[in-house]
C-alpha cells in the first residue's frame, strides 16, 4: 500500500469543512468512501457534506446513515466550498454536476486507486496497487487516528467486496484480505452485506435481468459476449426502479468468452458500454479508446452514437485486441 501524504494529513487538520463527492453514477466503492470519509471527519469534529451528481443506488439503504447523500439539486443551499476531497473518482470530469459546488480557488484532495486516473487534485493520495478505495480509506482513517466503528466498517467492507467480486478478481491481494478481516472484527457482517448486494433484487430488476440475458450474443467464436438494452426500455416507466450492477458479469461467465460489454442507450444517439474480461485482454484501454476508462478487467465508456453503430464500433476495437484464437 502507498502511505498516505503527509499533506493529506494536514488538509484535514487545518481545514474545517469539506465536500466530499464521488463519479456520477456510483457504485458502492464510490458510495463507500465517501460515506465512511463523513463518518471520519464528523468524528474529527469538522463539517463535511456528500453530494454526488447521481442519487445513491436504493441497494445501499442498508448503510446507517444513507441519507447523507445529496444530488446538486438538493444541495444547492450549501454554497461552494474551498476544501474538496473526491474518492474514486479518476477525472475532474467524472465529478459531472457536484463540480459545480467547487468554489474557485478550492483545494482539492483526490483519493483514486484507478489506473488511469488523471491527476487533477492539489494534492493526490493515488494507489493503483490498491483494489478498491475503500481499501485506501481505511489506511486513511487509521492514518487520522481513528478506528471505524462497526458503521465505518460496513462502509469499507461493501467497496472492497465490490470491486474485488466478492474476493474473486485478480485484485484480490494479501492486504485486501487483511483489510476486509480487520473491518469484520470491527463490525462489518459479510452476510449482511453480501445478502443486500448480490440477493436482494426487487421485481423489475430480475425482469431485466432476464430481458438482458435474452439479448447476449457472441462475437469473434465465441470470444466476446454483448447484451444490450435498447433505448425504448431504458425510456420505460420500470426503468427507475431497475439497477444493473453486476450483470454484465453474466455473459463473462459464459465458457470461452474473454471479453463481455452490456451496452445501455442511454439517450438517442448516445450508448453506454460497461466492459468486463477475463485473462489477458485489459478492456480499461479499450474504454479510453472512447474517453472512458477504469480497470484492466472492468472499465466503461460512452460512445455517441446509436445502439447498433455503437456495437459495431466497440467490437470492432476488441476485435483488435483478441488476435488470433488458440
Amino acid at each position: 500500500m502507498v502511505a498516505v501524504p503527509p499533506e493529506a494529513l494536514d488538509f484535514i487538520k487545518r481545514n474545517g469543512r469539506f465536500l466530499i463527492s464521488s463519479h456520477v453514477n456510483p457504485d458502492g466503492d464510490g458510495i463507500g468512501a465517501a460515506m465512511a470519509l463523513k463518518w471520519a471527519l464528523l468524528k474529527l469534529g469538522k463539517e463535511a457534506e456528500i453530494v454526488i451528481d447521481s442519487p445513491a443506488p436504493a441497494i445501499f439503504d442498508y448503510f446507517e446513515n444513507y441519507h447523507w447523500v445529496k444530488t446538486p439539486e438538493t444541495a444547492v443551499s450549501l454554497g461552494k466550498f474551498s476544501c474538496v476531497i473526491t474518492a474514486d473518482v479518476p477525472s475532474l470530469e467524472r465529478l459531472g454536476k457536484a463540480a459545480d459546488l467547487i468554489a474557485e480557488g478550492a483545494k482539492l484532495l483526490v483519493i483514486d486507486h484507478h489506473i488511469t486516473g488523471e491527476v487533477f487534485g492539489n494534492i493526490n493520495y493515488i494507489d493503483e496497487g490498491a483494489a478498491a478505495s475503500c481499501e485506501m480509506i481505511l489506511t486513511f482513517i487509521k492514518a487520522l487516528g481513528l478506528v471505524p466503528d462497526a458503521d465505518a466498517a460496513e462502509y469499507l467492507y461493501t467497496g472492497i467486496v465490490i470491486d474485488t467480486g466478492r474476493f474473486r478478481f485478480s485484485n484480490t491481494t494479501p492486504d485486501v484480505l487483511r483489510a476486509a478481516a480487520e473491518l469484520v472484527a470491527a463490525g462489518a457482517d459479510p452476510a449482511k452485506v453480501c445478502e443486500r448486494i448480490f440477493f436482494h433484487n426487487n421485481y423489475e430488476t430480475t425482469m431485466a435481468l432476464g430481458r438482458m440475458i435474452d439479448s447476449i450474443r457472441l462475437h469473434h467464436d465465441g470470444r466476446t459476449a454483448i447484451a444490450s438494452f435498447p433505448l425504448s426500455v431504458i425510456q420505460g416507466a420500470e426503468w427507475k426502479k431497475v439497477d444493473t450492477e453486476g450483470f454484465v458479469n453474466h455473459p463473462l461467465a459464459i465458457q470461452g468468452v474473454e471479453v463481455a460489454a452490456l451496452f445501455k442507450e442511454v439517450k438517442p444517439g448516445v450508448t453506454r458500454a460497461s466492459l468486463r474480461a477475463k485473462h489477458e485482454i485489459d478492456v480499461n484501454e479499450i474504454a479510453q479508446t472512447f474517453g472512458g476508462g477504469g480497470h484492466a478487467k472492468a472499465s466503461g465508456c460512452t460512445i455517441n452514437a446509436p445502439l447498433a453503430e455503437a456495437q459495431e464500433i466497440l467490437l470492432a476495437e476488441i476485435g483488435k485486441r483478441l488476435g488470433p484464437a488458440e
